[in-house]
C-alpha cells in the first residue's frame, strides 16, 4: 500500500493539474488563444529553459548515462515494428497514424514532469538527455510513415534535417551537452533568470494540455485507438524497462526510463497527422485515451517496479 501511495503521489498532481486544465477551459478561464500562445510560449522558450538549465547544471554527463540512453534508443526501435505487425489488419491509410500513436510519447511535458516529481533535478536532466535521444528517433519515424502511407504528402530528407535541427528543444540540449563539455561559466544573473522561467513550464504546459483534450471523442474511440492506446501504455514500458534490466541500470535510471516510457501519446502526433494527410479523429482518438487511462498504468507500473 506505501508503494502504490507513493507511485500516486507522482502521477497524481500530474492528472490532477491536467483536469484543472480540462474544466477552466470549459468554464471559459482558459480561451483558445490563451492556450495556443501559452503552448507556444512554452515549446519555444521556457521549455528549451529548462532543458538547458536542468542538462548544464546536472551531475550526470551524455557518456555517464550512456545505458539508459542505450536502453531507451534499442526500446524505442524495437517497438516500432511490433507497433507495424499491430496496424497491419487497419485500413492502409490508417495505419501511420495508429503506429505513430502506439509508440510516440509525451516526453517533453508529462514524461518530464513525471521524473522530475519523483527524482527532482537528476531526474528531471536524464529525461531530458533521454528526450534527446528518442525524439529524433521519433521525428525521423513519424516522417517517413506519413510519406509511405499518405497519398498527398512525399518523404523529404531535406525538410526533416531541417525540422531536427529547427527543433529548439534539440537545439537546447545540444547547447547545453556543449556548454557543459567545453566548461564554459554563466553568469549567475542568468541562470537564476533562466530558473525563474523554468518555473513556470511544466505547470503552464499541462494546464495548455488539460485545456486542449476533448473527452468527448472518447464516445467515438474504436477498436484502433484502444489497441493503439494499450500498446503505448503497457507494451512501451514493458520492452523499454527489459532492455533498461539487461543493462543493470541502477534504480533511478530504471524509475526514469519508465516514466518516460509510460508517457501518454504525445499531442503532437495529432498536429503531425493532420497536416501529412492522416486519420487526425483517430490521432485525437488514441491522445484523448492514452492520457485518460496513463496516470493509472503508470502508477501501477511504478509500484510494481518499485
Amino acid at each position: 500500500m506505501e508503494t502504490f501511495a507513493f507511485a500516486l503521489s507522482v502521477t497524481g498532481p500530474i492528472f490532477l493539474t491536467l483536469l484543472i486544465g480540462y474544466v477552466l477551459a470549459r468554464v471559459g478561464l482558459l480561451s483558445d488563444s490563451f492556450v495556443d500562445d501559452a503552448s507556444r510560449l512554452v515549446f519555444l522558450i521556457t521549455l528549451p529553459v529548462l532543458l538547458f538549465i536542468k542538462i548544464f547544471t546536472a551531475q550526470s554527463s551524455l557518456l555517464g548515462e550512456w545505458p539508459l540512453l542505450l536502453a531507451a534508443a534499442l526500446g524505442t526501435l524495437v517497438t516500432i515494428p511490433l507497433a507495424w505487425l499491430l496496424a497491419r489488419p487497419l485500413n492502409y491509410g490508417d495505419r501511420s497514424t495508429f503506429i505513430q500513436g502506439a509508440f510516440r510519447g509525451n516526453l517533453g511535458i508529462i514524461g518530464l514532469a513525471w521524473a522530475a516529481k519523483a527524482y527532482g533535478s537528476s531526474g528531471l536532466a536524464q529525461g531530458a538527455l533521454l528526450m534527446a535521444v528518442v525524439t529524433i528517433i521519433y521525428n525521423l519515424t513519424s516522417v517517413v510513415l506519413f510519406a509511405v502511407y499518405s497519398q498527398s504528402q512525399r518523404f523529404s530528407w531535406r525538410r526533416l534535417l531541417r525540422d531536427i535541427v529547427q527543433n529548439p528543444l534539440i537545439v537546447a540540449i545540444v547547447l547545453a551537452l556543449l556548454a557543459k563539455q567545453l566548461g564554459l561559466v554563466v553568469p549567475g544573473i542568468l541562470l537564476q533568470t533562466g530558473d525563474y522561467l523554468a518555473s513556470i513550464t511544466l505547470p503552464l504546459a499541462l494546464l495548455c494540455i488539460g485545456a486542449s483534450l476533448d473527452f468527448s471523442l472518447l464516445r467515438r474511440s474504436s477498436a484502433a485507438a484502444f489497441a493503439a492506446s494499450g500498446f503505448k501504455l503497457m507494451l512501451v514500458p514493458v520492452v523499454l524497462v527489459g532492455f533498461g534490466w539487461l543493462l543493470n541500470l541502477p534504480a533511478q535510471s530504471m524509475g526514469v526510463l519508465f516514466l518516460m516510457a509510460a508517457a501518454p501519446t504525445a499531442t503532437v502526433s495529432f498536429i503531425m497527422a493532420r497536416a501529412m494527410g492522416g486519420n487526425s479523429q483517430l490521432a485525437a482518438n488514441i491522445v484523448a485515451l492514452s492520457t485518460l487511462l496513463s496516470s493509472v498504468t503508470a502508477s501501477i507500473g511504478l509500484a510494481l517496479l518499485k
